[in-house]
């Protein structure tokens, strides 16, 4: 569920800084509208891929010793970020987006855990 948040938490802030930079008369090319949902179709399928494979048995793992807290969840849903840094040597643009991508899948399943365990 939570790697839904990814799709829009990607093309929110491009839709944002589109429509500024259309109010502010700067000129805007429309072709890169198009690679920016493909790039966050991407980033949702990479995030589903790593929250089945990497975070659900981190949460398993946090929720048996009764450490699901976020302060243990967030750095450790970085670390795949990191990997990806280290072995790609990536841009810092792309970092970011991992980076944003994985604290908000990360965020969003801590909130729903949280409200399931208040029985809200």
């Amino acid at each position: 569920m939570a790697p839904f948040v990814v799709f829009p938490a990607l093309l929110v802030p491009f839709l944002i800084l589109y429509g500024y930079s259309l109010a502010t008369g700067y000129v805007v090319s429309t072709t890169g509208f198009g690679a920016w949902i493909i790039m966050a179709f991407v980033g949702w399928l990479l995030a589903a891929l790593l929250t089945l494979f990497y975070g659900l048995p981190i949460a398993l793992l946090l929720q048996y010793f009764n450490k699901f807290k976020l302060r243990f969840l967030l750095p450790l849903s970085l670390v795949p970020t990191f990997i990806v840094l280290l072995a790609t040597k990536s841009e810092h643009g792309v970092l970011f987006i991992y980076v944003y991508s994985s604290a908000i899948v990360a965020v969003a399943y801590w909130f729903i855990f949280t409200r399931k365990k208040c029985g809200e």
